[in-house]
């Protein structure tokens, strides 16, 4: 085993969803002396689900960012329940060992045990009910730009406390099919409530952004998992000081020397909705409305009115056809309409399960003879343009038209498979903070390259968007 003094340690905590993969690379600043590589174990079990496990082991300070990760291959996995099943989980990749036939079952107690070696690590947990919700909603809390601009929302949740004891809490927020692991979040309800008091919460992760399906899922979970997530998060967002950090932080169920944490939850969902912001164009006897589409979003419903304060109880076009553009942008043509007078839109948006969203911010306009009815240019100033892919002998150069905003940055998502989307995209297969043209290098001649750019809240560090799809092959 290798041993470093001042270590630089690099905790890669890979959080599994039923629906995916996901890595964060966590940089931890501490002065240690004498400790070696540290084993790091995720795995967990979920509600009708089988059972995974992830492990790996930390880096050394003189390991590059692009290091690949060491996983740990030759594990012996093994998981049982409290009723006297048990089965050996297989290897996958990627250190991933999957069980097969036993899933997760509310008030089982799982053990999983691993062998390395000549050593063997063991964690416990038991899966509690899922708590459920009281309530869930979002709101406008921003100002409204008539022109289509920006709008802020924010959101609550009341957490269904079902016992008059102390509970803990893991939340997880989904926002258009993807997991924002660096935004778990831990709570320990350390007041005794009445049974089925509602527990009330303000944003507890993020505020949501226009135009996202958000799904937010709650777990009951034990002490040593509310540990670990609640010291994972405050090294995440820098809440803890370099003097207060140990080289086995955050606390794992496996035991001394290891990282990380095997848990059985049981997630209640809730979901909530965002709108898009319109952008609308006045053009002679018609107005166009503009917005980034959403593959969650099933229905468009558009309120109207020729008054401003467009509120539910105003004329609604139900399920709107719409047409997009060749940068992929939606749009809706609102006809036969009197030049000279302002019409007021509002957009409404549910999804396949029937959740509905509250309605965008209002925006308005007045036809105007003078513009021809065209809808060949709409364009969205805060969405990447004119993506071209220009290939090159082992190279593949990207330009684009950059989106406007002070806050924004923008990234490159590729693959040789066609159809990115955010739900498919990899780690791996993403540039982040580039500027346009942006060449990428080392390239294999013979395959095609698919390319979306992505667009970032800086402050936040989530996509907004993603521009058409452009391809190119390497000559």
């Amino acid at each position: 085993m290798k041993i470093y003094k001042n270590l630089f340690l690099v905790l890669i905590f890979v959080l599994f969803s039923c629906d995916g993969f996901n890595e964060e690379i966590v940089p931890i600043n501490i002065s240690v002396e004498d400790i070696g590589q540290i084993l790091v174990i995720n795995g967990e079990i979920e509600e009708n689900e089988i059972a995974w496990v992830q492990i790996s082991y930390s880096e050394d300070i003189g390991a590059s960012i692009n290091t690949p990760i060491h996983y740990e291959k030759n594990a012996s996995v093994s998981i049982n329940t409290s009723n006297g099943t048990s089965e050996e989980l297989v290897y996958g990749w990627d250190g991933v060992y999957f069980g097969n036939e036993i899933k997760g079952k509310v008030s089982e107690t799982y053990t999983m045990t691993i062998t390395i070696g000549s050593e063997t690590y063991t964690a416990k947990s038991t899966m509690f009910s899922p708590p459920g919700y009281q309530g869930a909603w979002v709101y406008e809390i921003g100002s409204t730009d008539k022109g289509g601009g920006s709008s802020k929302y924010s959101d609550e949740w009341i957490i269904n406390d079902p016992s008059a004891t102390r509970n803990r809490y893991l939340f997880e927020w989904w926002a258009n099919g993807v997991h924002y692991i660096r935004q778990d979040w831990a709570i320990d309800d350390n007041r005794v409530v009445n049974a089925n008091e509602g527990l009330k919460l303000f944003t507890v992760t993020l505020d949501p952004l226009p135009n996202q399906h958000i799904r937010h899922r709650t777990a009951e979970i034990d002490k040593i998992t509310y540990d670990y997530y609640n010291m994972y998060e405050k090294i995440v967002k820098g809440f803890v000081s370099v003097a207060s950090q140990t080289p086995y932080n955050p606390v794992s169920n496996f035991g001394k020397g290891t990282i990380g944490n095997f848990r059985a939850v049981a997630f209640s969902s809730a979901i909530l909705l965002t709108p898009p912001n319109i952008s609308i164009f006045a053009q002679d006897e018609q107005n166009v409305l503009a917005f980034p589409p959403n593959p969650f979003f099933t229905k468009y419903n558009l309120y109207i009115s020729t008054t401003s304060g467009v509120t539910n109880e105003s004329t609604v076009m139900a399920n709107l056809r719409l047409g997009v553009t060749d940068d992929e942008i939606a749009f809706h043509v609102d006809t036969n309409l009197t030049n000279g007078s302002t019409y007021y839109y509002r957009l409404e948006v549910e999804d396949a399960e029937g959740n509905v969203s509250i309605l965008s911010p209002e925006v308005s306009a007045s036809p105007d003879s003078n513009v021809p009815a065209d809808t060949t240019s709409i364009t969205l100033g805060n969405l990447p343009t004119n993506i071209v892919a220009t290939p090159g002998n082992g190279e593949i150069t990207i330009s684009w038209t950059p989106a406007v905003g002070s806050k924004l940055v923008h990234g490159l998502y590729w693959s040789n498979q066609q159809g990115i989307t955010l739900e498919n995209i990899s780690k791996d297969n993403e540039f982040w903070n580039i500027q346009s043209p942006y060449i990428h290098t080392g390239l294999d001649n013979s395959k095609t390259y698919y390319y979306r750019v992505s667009v970032y809240d800086f402050e936040r560090k989530v996509e907004v968007r993603l521009s058409k799809e452009v391809r190119a092959k390497p000559n």
